[in-house]
C-alpha cells in the first residue's frame, strides 16, 4: 500500500513524500482488520500515522460497513484529524471509485448544548453569571442559532461552570423523541449521524465513558462496533483507570443546591432555581439543610482522612468515614419535595426537570453507597481528595471521594477489547526498548491466551536523528534524590549555560513546579540581561495554548514548563532549537492509589520499580525528547541532566529507547568534551557551532 501515491490525486500543490514506514504500517493496519486481532503499531515522529491508519479503516468500512471507532487522547489531534487529514482520505476514496464514505465527529454528552433547557433558562430568567453578563448571555443566544456543532469548546467565549450546568445536555433532564428540538438537537443529532458512519472520530474519555455505561447494562454513547483504532494509546490504561471510578464530589452537591433554589440579590430579577419556579412548601428549608449537611459530610471526612500537614494529594479513605446517611436523609426529603414538584409543574419541560433532578439525587446516593461500602472489595483503591483552595488557607476539609480500580486492564480486556474482531493501538511511545511487554500487561493482553491474537510493529522514524539530533551528558552531577539542593544548583548552572549558547530557542522540562521555581530563580536574571522572553507555566494565569502561541512567535523566548509539555507540542523549525531535560520523569511513588497497586505487584512476586515506574518513566522521557525534531529540515540539541542514565544499572534503558544520535559529554556547565562512544544506538561526535546551523549549541 503506498499512502503517497494513494493522496496525490488530492493533494495538487504540495509533492507527497513517499515513506516505507508509513506505507508499512498501513498495510499492517490494513491485515489487521481484515483477518482479526490486535495491532501494537509504534510510529515514530514523521512517519505520518494518521494517514497510515485512516485509509485503511474507510476503506474497510466502505467494503464491510462501519463503523470504525478511531479513539484519540488530545483535542489537538482530533482536529487535525477531523478538519485536514480526514477530509483528504475521503476525496481520495472517491476518487477511486470506493464510494463515498462518512465520518462523524463525537464528543461527550454534556460537551452539547440542549435547546430545549436553554429555552426554559431563558424563559424563566435562569441567568447564570457568564462574566460579562447580559451580554454574553446575548452571546450564547446567538451562538446556539448558528452554531452547526453547539459544543462547548465551539462558543468562542467563556461560560461560566454554573451556566454551563443549566443549559448542557444529559441524561436525566431529557425528553428524546417527545421534545420538540429533538430532531434540531445537537447530541442527538451527532448520535443518529453515528449509526450510519463510516468512521466516528472520538476521544478516549468519550470512549471509556461508553464502555462505563456498558459495563452498568446501560445504553451506551456509541453505536454498536466490532473495530477499534487507538490513537495516542499511551494514554488508555491510565486513562481507563480514571474514568472507570466511582466518584463523589463537595462541588457536585452545591451544584445541585444552586440548580434547586438559587437567587441573587444583585439581579433584578433574580435567579431562579427549580423550587422557585415550581414552589413547594419546606423546600427552601429543606435544601439548605442538604446544604449544611454536605458541608459536614466533607469536612468530616477530611479531618479522618488528611493529615494537619496534608498535601494536595488524595489520601486514603479512614476505615470508618461518616455514615451516608448524612447526606442520603436530607436528600430523600428532597425527592419527596421533588416528587410534589413534578405533579404541579406548569409545564411539560419543568415536569421533567424535577423528575430528571429527582433521579440525579438518586444516583447521588446510589455512588456515595457504593464508596463508602467500598463496593469493589479489595479490587479497587478508596480515596480521599482534599479541598486545595482550603488548603491554602489552613484549612483541613475533602473536595471528593472516590473509588478507583486497581487493575483497569482486567476491565478493559474484559468489557472493550474481548467484544471486539480487530484493534489497533498506535504511538510515538509504546515500547520500551523495544519490547511491548509493558503495554501488553497495562492493557491485560500478556496472558497466554492473548499471545498468538497480539502483534506488534515497530516503525522508526523517516528523520536522521544521527544528523539532525545532539545529546549532552554531563560527566558529573550530585544525585537527584540524594544530594538534592546541590543538584538543583548544579541544574540551575547547565540551563543558565545552554541558555546563553543557544541565545534562547528552547524548552526546558521539569517534573515538579517546586523544582522549576528553585531555576527560574537564576535563570531570569540572565535572560532579561539578554533580552529573551521568559515564558513559565502556571504564571500570569496564561493557558498552554497562549504560551505555545508566544512561543512560536517570539523566536527567541524560552518556555519553562511541566508535565503536559512534555507530549503534545508541535515546534517546528528555529524556535525550538534547544531542548532541556532537567530529570528523568519518574512519577512519584506516594499516594494510596499508587501505593495500593505496588502493593499488589508485590503480592504477584513483581517488582513495582522493574514492572512500572522504570517502563512510564522511559516512555515519558519518549515522549520529552519528541518535542525537538518535528521535520525533517530540523535539528537541535537535547541537554538530558540527570546523571542516572549513566551512574545507574538501569540508565542504559533510558539511553537505548532514544532514536540514534550523536552524544557529547559536558565537563562542566557550557563545556562540551569528546569521549568514546556509549554503549547502544547513541554515538559520540564532535559537537557542532550554533552559527553553522539552526538548532545547535557550540
Amino acid at each position: 500500500m503506498n499512502i503517497a501515491q494513494r493522496l496525490s490525486s488530492v493533494v495538487r500543490d504540495t509533492r507527497l513524500e513517499d515513506r516505507p514506514q508509513q506505507n508499512e504500517m498501513a498495510e499492517a493496519i490494513r491485515q489487521t482488520l481484515e483477518k482479526g486481532g490486535f495491532l501494537m503499531a509504534e510510529a515514530g515522529t514523521g512517519v505520518g500515522k494518521s494517514f497510515a491508519y485512516l485509509i485503511p479503516a474507510l476503506e474497510f468500512a466502505l467494503k464491510n460497513g462501519g463503523p470504525v471507532i478511531v479513539s484519540t487522547h488530545t483535542l489537538t489531534l482530533q482536529e487535525q484529524l477531523f478538519q485536514k487529514d480526514l477530509p483528504l482520505v475521503l476525496k481520495a476514496l472517491e476518487k477511486e471509485g470506493l464510494g463515498s464514505a462518512s465520518a462523524v465527529l463525537m464528543k461527550g454528552r454534556g460537551n452539547y448544548l440542549s435547546k430545549r433547557r436553554l429555552a426554559l433558562a431563558l424563559e424563566n430568567n435562569q441567568q447564570m453569571e457568564m462574566g460579562g453578563g447580559a451580554s454574553d448571555w446575548l452571546k450564547i443566544q446567538e451562538w446556539a442559532a448558528s452554531s452547526s456543532e453547539g459544543t462547548y469548546t465551539t462558543a468562542g467565549f467563556p461560560i461560566a461552570p454554573d451556566a454551563w450546568q443549566e443549559i448542557k445536555s444529559d441524561p436525566f433532564h431529557c425528553l428524546g423523541p417527545k421534545c420538540q428540538t429533538f430532531e434540531t438537537c445537537f447530541y442527538h443529532s451527532v448520535r443518529r449521524k453515528g449509526y450510519g458512519a463510516h468512521l466516528i472520530l472520538v476521544n478516549h474519555a468519550l470512549l471509556l465513558a461508553d464502555l462505563a455505561l456498558k459495563m452498568n447494562e446501560e445504553q451506551g454513547v456509541l453505536p454498536p462496533y466490532s473495530v477499534l483504532i487507538v490513537d495516542e494509546a499511551h494514554h488508555l490504561p491510565a486513562l481507563a483507570a480514571e474514568h472507570l471510578a466511582t466518584a463523589v464530589t463537595l462541588s457536585e452537591c452545591l451544584g445541585l443546591v444552586k440548580r434547586l433554589l438559587y437567587t441573587d440579590d444583585k439581579s433584578k430579577d433574580g435567579k431562579k432555581g427549580l423550587f422557585a419556579l415550581i414552589p413547594v412548601q419546606g423546600a427552601g428549608e429543606a435544601v439548605m439543610h442538604f446544604k449544611n449537611e454536605a458541608e459536614g459530610f466533607f469536612n468530616q471526612l477530611g479531618l479522618a482522612a488528611i493529615p494537619l500537614s496534608g498535601q494536595n494529594r488524595s489520601y486514603p479513605m479512614p476505615e470508618n468515614p461518616p455514615s451516608v446517611e448524612l447526606i442520603a436523609k436530607p436528600l430523600q426529603r428532597i425527592e419527596g419535595l421533588l416528587e410534589m414538584a413534578e405533579s404541579s409543574a406548569p409545564s411539560e419541560e419543568l415536569e421533567l426537570e424535577a423528575r430528571g433532578t429527582r433521579e440525579e439525587c438518586r444516583s447521588l446516593v446510589r455512588r456515595l453507597s457504593y464508596i463508602l461500602e467500598r463496593g469493589w472489595g479489595d479490587e479497587a483503591c478508596y480515596v480521599v481528595d482534599p479541598d486545595g483552595g482550603a488548603l491554602k488557607r489552613g484549612v483541613i476539609t475533602a473536595s471528593a471521594v472516590k473509588a478507583i480500580p486497581l487493575d483497569s486492564s482486567s476491565l478493559i480486556r474484559e468489557h472493550l477489547l474481548t467484544s471486539q474482531k480487530s484493534v489497533v493501538f498506535t504511538s510515538a511511545t509504546l515500547s520500551v526498548g523495544k519490547d511491548f511487554g509493558y503495554f501488553k500487561h497495562a492493557l491485560g493482553l500478556d496472558g497466554p491466551d492473548e499471545a498468538d491474537k497480539v502483534k506488534t510493529l515497530l516503525v522508526g522514524s523517516p528523520f536522521d536523528f544521527k544528523k539532525q539530533v545532539t545529546l549532552f551528558l554531563p560527566r558529573s552531577m550530585p544525585h537527584p534524590r540524594r544530594e538534592e539542593e546541590k543538584y538543583v544548583r548544579e541544574v540551575a548552572e547547565y540551563v543558565r549555560a545552554s541558555l546563553r549558547h543557544s541565545h534562547g530557542k528552547a524548552f526546558v522540562l521539569f517534573t515538579s513546579f517546586k523544582m522549576l521555581r528553585q531555576v527560574l530563580e537564576t535563570a531570569r536574571k540572565d535572560m532579561d540581561e539578554m533580552g529573551i522572553t521568559l515564558l513559565v507555566q502556571g504564571e500570569e494565569g496564561w493557558d498552554r495554548t497562549r504560551l505555545l502561541k508566544v512561543f512560536r512567535e517570539d523566536i527567541n523566548s524560552v518556555l519553562f514548563g511541566v508535565n503536559s509539555f512534555w507530549e503534545g507540542v508541535d515546534v517546528p523549525g528555529e524556535a525550538l532549537s534547544n531542548l532541556i531535560i532537567t530529570k528523568l520523569p519518574f512519577q512519584v511513588p506516594e499516594g494510596p492509589l499508587v501505593e495500593a497497586r505496588h502493593a499488589r505487584l508485590k503480592e504477584q512476586g513483581l517488582e513495582p520499580f522493574q514492572v512500572e515506574s522504570l517502563p512510564e518513566a522511559v516512555l515519558r522521557l519518549k515522549q520529552g525528547f519528541g518535542r525537538l525534531i518535528r521535520t525533517a529540515t530540523d535539528v537541535g540539541t537535547v541537554t538530558l541532566l540527570d546523571p542516572r542514565v549513566t551512574t545507574e544499572r538501569w540508565g542504559r534503558v533510558f539511553l537505548s529507547a532514544l532514536p540514534e544520535c550523536e552524544v557529547v559529554y559536558l565537563s562542566k556547565p557550557g563545556t562540551p568534551e569528546k569521549s568514546p562512544a556509549t554503549k547502544g544506538a547513541l554515538t559520540t561526535k564532535t559537537p557542532r557551532s550554533p552559527r553553522t546551523a539552526k538548532k545547535q549549541i557550540d
